[in-house]
Parts: C-alpha cells; structure tokens; sequence
C-alpha cells in the first residue's frame, strides 16, 4: 500500500478530520485509516479561593479519574452520608460532577485542589441549603483524601470557605455541620476553623449498621 500526495486544493476539506487518506497503489482503492488523537488539556476552572495549603475551584469533566481515586477509600466513606458511595468509581466521580456543573447558579460545591497543581483534585466541600423557616440556615460539608490528612490542609479549607459563603450569600447567618460521634479528627478541623459545639443528637443516625450520636457544629455572621 502506497501513499500517495494530494493536491492542495484538496486538504483545506480535510482539516477537521480524524482520519488519514490512504491509497492502494495496485487497486487505485482510496480508504480512511483512524487516527490516534488525544484531547488537549483544558485549563482548570478559576478558583473562588487560593490558600496557604490548597485552591479551591468549581469541578471540571476533566477531575473525573483524579476524584474517583482520592474518594474511593472506605477510611472516609465511613463518615459520610450514604449519598456518598463506597466503592467511589469514575461512574459516581462523573454523575457527581455533572450535578455540580450544570446545577442552578450561584454553585456551592466545589473541589479543593493541590496548591502546586491546581488540575490535582484532592478533597471536595459545599453547602447545602435549607428551607421554609431554616432558609438562613447553610450545612457546611467537606472531606479531604487520605495522603492529604494532618497537613492543616482541612481545618484552612473550611475556615477560608465559611468566610466566602457568608460573603457570598447575604441571607445567610447560619452555617452548621454535623459530625458523627467518634470522628474526632473532623471534630478537630471544625474547631480549629473556628465553628463550636452546639450540641449532640443522640442516636440520631445510623451508619453501616451501627446506630450513634451527630454531634452539631455551628458559626455564626460576625455582627458588623
């Protein structure tokens, strides 16, 4: 099999295509042969929040793998809602990201990503919003990968986070967060971001079979 020139009269008519031209020099045949093309990257979403640790930007379609393999680790599935699946796979990590980029502006979930490579999703936070009487009323909720704990990462996170959300929703006086009973180090990062125990709801959820305590976390709009 031969290939053979074309005339360039010819080639403007072929630029957007994905195939080559080949030419059977015995048969005088013509056949398009696929080609091996590769997306390029596309630049990260721009962040709502750079900090000392990390960034914080809306999802991308391109986070897909690199959130299914920090969120698939049962170490942190077992202090989320059930809504968060175990086993995390590139399936749950594009539907998740699919509701968060086509959801109702303004967004309020969003990833938290490597200071020193802002395509590297590591954790992810939001907001969930109330209604009727609790309208002033956000839950805050966050976690982080597993290679990424103890580095003060989380605790800067939520801090800076709270802070925008209270710039950026005017109704809102009230941001709560809700850690099961045992999740000491979670416990620990809403401390350190400034949020206080307000209480504990006994029995309140059950989780893998095991009935235990929340435990409420709240912070309040600065009087100004």
């Amino acid at each position: 099999m031969a290939v053979l020139p074309l005339p360039s009269s010819f080639l403007p008519s072929l630029k957007n295509y994905t195939h080559k031209l080949f030419c059977d020099a015995r048969t005088e045949k013509i056949s398009l042969i696929p080609l091996t093309t590769t997306k390029p990257p596309r630049t990260p979403p721009r962040p709502i929040l750079q900090l000392g640790h990390s960034v914080i930007r809306p999802y991308s379609e391109d986070d897909v793998e690199c959130l299914a393999k920090e969120a698939n680790n049962p170490k942190i599935a077992q202090w989320m809602r059930n809504s968060f699946p175990h086993p995390y796979t590139t399936s749950d990590a594009e539907k998740w990201i699919s509701i968060t980029t086509t959801s109702a502006s303004p967004l309020r979930d969003f990833a938290i990503c490597r200071l020193d490579n802002t395509t590297a999703v590591i954790g992810g936070i939001g907001l969930k919003t109330r209604d009727d009487i609790h309208y002033r009323t956000m839950e805050l909720g966050y976690w982080l990968g597993e290679d990424h704990w103890r580095r003060g990462i989380a605790s800067e996170a939520v801090s800076a986070f709270a802070e925008w959300a209270f710039d950026h929703f005017e109704k809102l006086v009230r941001l709560e967060a809700e850690v099961f009973d045992g999740n000491a180090a979670s416990a620990r990062v809403l401390e350190k971001a400034g949020f206080e125990l307000e209480g504990r709801r006994r029995m309140a959820v059950e989780k893998s079979g095991t009935v235990m305590d929340a435990l409420v976390y709240c912070m309040f709009r600065r009087e100004t």
